[in-house]
């Protein structure tokens, strides 16, 4: 174990599923040819006036709530200044001493992860880098994203690991999803993250803090922060310092390299937007959201363990909402944990190979209730399922049709017939099952299931195996 351990904060950079942007009605539309939903509002040009976005203010509070924050019913935007090429008004519209919320926590596993504060404020643009390249060579910029609504949500150094700043920012785009308040979509730029992070002695009070700037991938994170807390450890153990910076991720090299000394708060010079009012919030905006809020994701685990699912089980269903009210579908009218099984074997392999968004599932759910029931009442075998899945998932088809062309052995008699000739067929490994080898009886099993073709049901094979083992049977 290391004498030095890590300190977490991260920045999680959330953008708000509104259809326009924070302070004027151009679209936030993903994917629009560069520099065609900006106005004179969000290129910043002179004498023009921002206006407050309410279905943005709407889903902050919303935020706040989930993540058990303080809703604060008087919060200020400011003005964050800064130069760069992607900010033509040259400050950023946030909130600072005043934000919409403070002072909430996430529980991921058994731990909890204080939030310093979730604010509202909008995004910069985006520089596209074509140095040495033709036919352009240099920068370009695209102000699409000036203006799009974002909510930062801040941690405390909570987070003690790099596996625990994954699991944190997975158990946080799970809860924003599930309550309709983004997307999360981090191909899209729609969650973004931003990791401080510092090592000191144990029983040491924390240490200088570097900060990794715009990961966009889980994966990423994990793989930065490792990195970086074991540069610091090895700076610190051979009595070297450690400067607060800001440092970039470079995924190819697998490192981290400096891009300047990190700025201080009053580097950029906060001041209220003169421009925008205060935020003024009722007890019935702040109620009205918490009625908007949905079952959340712990609160269905529960439920569905509750139902009789596995802790596994519960853990993959719930991890997208549109999987767990697909599953609440084939779960009405069938046996939820025999559902499940079977949603996680054979339904999600179908999702992954096709490349199918959740929301789009061709099949079913009562087609899929359909198989279930097939399978709780011993009609169909795990093997016969895996035959018909994929032509099911993808025509969705009910099961009964796909079943016609298939002979399926039930009956007990004649499994007993073929599980007979099974034995006479493979003498040794008979002899070796009587003689207390149970691994034996596996060769038996699959020559039957081989003879007819998955359709006999193998706990009945193993059944009437066992019964003729007490029966002293000889081949």
């Amino acid at each position: 174990m290391s004498e030095y351990v890590p300190a977490i904060g991260l920045e999680v950079h959330v953008q708000l599923k509104t259809k326009s942007k924070m302070f004027c009605s151009c679209s936030t539309d993903f994917g629009a040819p560069p520099n065609t939903n900006i106005c004179p509002v969000c290129t910043g040009q002179p004498g023009v006036l921002p206006t407050k976005n309410k279905k943005a203010i709407e889903l902050a509070i919303r935020a706040g709530l989930v993540l058990n924050c303080k809703i604060q019913k008087y919060s200020l935007f400011a003005r964050k200044n800064y130069f760069y090429p992607d900010l033509p008004k040259a400050y950023q519209i946030s909130q600072y001493e005043l934000p919409i919320s403070k002072e909430g926590f996430l529980m991921v596993g058994d731990k909890k992860i204080r939030i310093i504060r979730a604010h509202l404020e909008e995004d910069a643009g985006k520089l596209l880098h074509y140095i040495g390249s033709t036919p352009v060579d240099g920068s370009l910029v695209d102000l699409n994203r000036c203006g799009i609504p974002l909510l930062e949500i801040v941690s405390y150094p909570d987070i003690d690991s790099p596996q625990m700043a994954f699991d944190y920012l997975k158990t946080l785009r799970r809860l924003l999803r599930y309550a309709g308040i983004s997307d999360c979509d981090m191909e899209k730029g729609s969650l973004r993250c931003d990791c401080n992070v510092s090592v000191r002695k144990i029983g040491e009070k924390l240490g200088v803090k570097t900060e990794i700037k715009n990961m966009n991938s889980f994966k990423e994170v994990k793989d930065a922060l490792t990195y970086e807390i074991e540069r610091q450890t090895k700076v610190l153990k051979e009595g070297g310092k450690i400067f607060q910076e800001t440092r970039l991720w470079n995924p190819k090299q697998g490192k981290t390299f400096a891009m300047r000394r990190k700025e201080e708060a009053h580097d950029y010079r906060y001041f209220p937007d003169p421009d925008l009012r205060p935020i003024f919030l009722s007890e019935e905006m702040i109620s009205e959201q918490k009625k908007q809020i949905p079952e959340l994701p712990a609160d269905r685990k529960k439920r569905y363990t509750e139902m009789g699912l596995s802790e596994y089980q519960a853990d993959v269903i719930i991890d997208e909402k549109e999987l767990a009210d697909y599953f609440e579908k084939v779960a009405e009218n069938s046996n939820p944990c025999e559902a499940a099984n079977i949603i996680i074997t054979h339904l999600l392999r179908q999702i992954n190979e096709k490349n199918i968004p959740y929301s789009q599932i061709p099949l079913n759910p009562q087609n899929l209730s359909e198989l279930v029931n097939l399978k709780t009442d011993g009609k169909i075998t795990p093997q016969i399922i895996k035959r018909i899945f994929p032509e099911m998932f993808e025509k969705n088809e009910n099961p009964k049709k796909l079943l016609e062309n298939i002979e399926v052995v039930s009956d007990e008699g004649e499994i007993k017939k073929i599980v007979m000739d099974a034995i006479q067929k493979n003498a040794q490994a008979w002899n070796d099952y009587k003689a207390g080898n149970e691994k034996a009886s596996g060769r038996i099993i699959g020559f039957v299931m081989k003879q007819t073709e998955g359709s006999a049901d193998p706990v009945k094979v193993k059944k009437i195996l066992e019964e003729l083992k007490n029966e002293n049977f000889d081949s």
